[in-house]
């Protein structure tokens, strides 16, 4: 592949040296970024990180040139962050998080595209905290983020349930029983305004908040809520599936607790058949 840089900057030299008008040189900036960003993702995907932070930083440097891409910069600024995420590079990752935060706060906020992407930005800078243990940090992230999605697609939307999911998640981390008690709680009236009591989606709400029950001490409020995942998941999976196997162990801890043991054991053999099943076949996957 021939090398690009030196060509890139000859076009820009020109569109700004001759007095060609700032369209042209964004044109230029705009397909060399897409170009560089999207080869980095192939490269991401292949496990070529050092070839995927090279062209990464390319596309930033060819949005940085140009006055009015700063959004697209956001977008690049992004994709090395989850990049150096994905290695390990946890304070990197988290100075371009906020760069790319930072840039799109700054932005047009009236729409609703430049609200979601303030949104996503919350929660991506909140799950990096997260994972370097900054618990205290992430949590209003969250907040802000469940603000911003209830307001923009309505309380019942899958983005605003989404975004609470991960408040829950960590109020559990925490400790914080009763809060993540009425985040589950939250999230589950409205899965079921929106797609109805036997809806999949609520499984694994009703999992969560069951599993809150039980460390809380409520085990016949877990149990019923633990039947009901369990009979929803039945319903769309089938009794024999692994995935259904993790919530069968989840309802024999929390019978466990509740010193009904005879009730566990029945379970936990049925988690041991369905761990037994071997799959039916497997296939070549198309490359």
């Amino acid at each position: 592949m021939p090398y690009k840089v030196p060509l890139i900057c000859f076009c820009a030299a020109i569109a700004l040296g001759a007095g060609f008008d700032t369209a042209f040189a964004r044109e230029v900036a705009t397909v060399t970024w897409t170009k560089d960003l999207e080869s980095g993702d192939n490269a991401c995907r292949l496990g070529n990180y050092s070839e995927a932070e090279s062209l990464y930083k390319m596309a930033l440097q060819s949005c940085e040139s140009v006055r009015g891409q700063s959004q697209t910069e956001a977008r690049c600024l992004i994709s090395l962050a989850a990049l150096y995420k994905q290695q390990k590079k946890l304070a990197e990752a988290e100075e371009l998080y906020k760069r790319a935060l930072a840039i799109r706060e700054k932005g047009k906020k009236s729409n609703m595209t430049a609200q979601t992407d303030i949104a996503s930005s919350l929660d991506l800078l909140a799950g990096l905290y997260r994972l370097e243990g900054k618990d205290a940090d992430a949590e209003p992230l969250y907040k802000r983020s469940i603000a911003i999605t209830d307001k923009i697609f309505g309380v019942n939307s899958f983005a605003a349930t989404a975004a609470s999911k991960n408040l829950a998640v960590l109020y559990v981390d925490l400790k914080k029983y009763p809060e993540a008690e009425a985040l589950y709680k939250r999230i589950i009236a409205r899965t079921e305004k929106k797609d109805g009591p036997v809806s999949p989606i609520l499984a694994p709400s009703l999992n969560a908040l069951a599993t809150v029950y039980g460390v809380e001490g409520k085990y016949d409020e877990a149990d019923k809520l633990m039947k009901r995942a369990i009979a929803i998941e039945e319903t769309e999976l089938g009794p024999d599936q692994p995935h259904l196997a993790v919530m069968l162990e989840n309802h024999a801890q929390i019978l466990r607790q509740a010193k009904r043991d005879e009730e566990a054991e029945k379970l936990e053999a049925r988690v041991k058949v369905i761990k037994a099943i071997k799959p039916v076949k497997w296939t070549e996957p198309t490359r």
